[in-house]
């Protein structure tokens, strides 16, 4: 089982943008001493509590800083942005990671985006579904002249600088709908889900294997679940420092419910017009008693991941240490305690 962090950029009152950015390059030096996998940056626009519109900018700048933590975006939204250019800059990532790259893909979830780039939500999945076989077969083949419903592509030379990793940088995708993990499953690609229930990631794990294997491909597990973590030194203190910073954090599905009310979210995104009223309705002793975030002291937080490991087949953790606004030294405290008494606790489940 793999451990990525999902590395949330939340800016602080009194304090700057290139204070908070220096401090997540930090946050990526602290996950590889402490024997993180993966980091994965995400991408949002027009967002001040989320200012990241390139994560692609940010995992060129933690790959000058490490030596072995692999990177992925979660995710480069396909609709916004040409694919010959995802591909190419993709290509350039994984020289400047030395080949540590995985390439994170979604068809974006927030209404006021597609807003702002003139793109009709309704379409994204057309969108993502094209913009996917043609970063294929940019990096596949050296000559690719391509026109399609959204893009036209004239490739007449070799892919520049070429891919490190052959065939090419392995997939990652968030897919928390039954047509999402379907496409996932015939491509054999992992896949994320951030905030499902267990019950729930149990049913799409099951789908997921029913078509992974019609499909030809091995049974191996593919699912990422995204939790929140605090580690705190014992877990009276641990519920006490999170609490409100966690509910801030968890307000992400206020917003997402009221796009679902104010009828923002077209009929392909119904999974997520019933997912996010059904999140934020929870309270706060739901969140926990569910495993929804892993919080307590070390030895509750390890539990907590070995029943989710019990309960599901787990290709990895990402883990979302950075809650709302939390100051950076909690942040910091909580990964090392992860470090440092979580995972030798969990270590049979790292080496498996």
């Amino acid at each position: 089982m793999r451990l990525a962090i999902w590395s949330t950029t939340t800016p602080r009152e009194n304090s700057t943008h290139t204070e908070m950015f220096r401090r997540q390059l930090e946050e990526v030096e602290l996950a590889e001493r402490i024997g993180i996998d993966q980091i994965w940056f995400f991408e949002h626009h027009l967002q001040p509590t989320a200012p990241v519109p390139s994560p692609n900018l940010l995992i060129a700048a933690a790959a000058q800083r490490t030596r072995h933590i692999r990177f992925a975006s979660m995710v480069n939204i396909l609709p916004f942005r040409h694919p010959l250019l995802v591909a190419e800059e993709a290509a350039m990532l994984d020289n400047l990671t030395d080949g540590r790259l995985d390439m994170g893909l979604g068809r974006g979830l927030r209404p006021p985006e597609f807003e702002a780039f003139g793109v009709d939500q309704a379409k994204s999945r057309e969108m993502f579904l094209e913009s996917f076989e043609i970063i294929r077969r940019v990096w596949a083949d050296e000559n690719f002249v391509y026109q399609g419903k959204y893009w036209t592509v004239g490739k007449e030379a070799p892919l520049s600088p070429p891919l490190v990793q052959r065939p090419h940088p392995p997939f990652l995708v968030s897919a928390q709908s039954e047509e999402s993990l379907r496409w996932a499953a015939e491509h054999d690609i992992p896949f994320a889900q951030i905030d499902s229930l267990v019950d729930q990631a149990r049913r799409d794990q099951a789908l997921y294997r029913q078509v992974q294997t019609a499909h030809g491909y091995a049974p191996a597990p593919r699912l990422y679940l995204m939790r929140e973590i605090y580690v705190g030194d014992s877990d009276a203190r641990a519920r006490a420092e999170a609490r409100l910073h966690l509910l801030q954090y968890w307000e992400l599905w206020n917003r997402y419910t009221q796009f679902t009310r104010g009828g923002w979210l077209p009929d392909s995104y119904d999974f997520w017009r019933r997912q996010a009223p059904m999140l934020h309705a929870m309270s706060f002793e739901e969140i926990v008693a569910n495993d929804m975030v892993l919080l307590g002291g070390p030895e509750t937080v390890a539990n907590a991941i070995l029943r989710l490991a019990d309960r599901l087949d787990l290709m990895g953790l990402a883990l979302i240490f950075k809650l709302g606004v939390m100051p950076y030294d909690m942040v910091e405290h909580s990964m090392t305690a992860f470090g440092e008494e979580v995972v030798p606790r969990i270590r049979h489940l790292l080496d498996r």
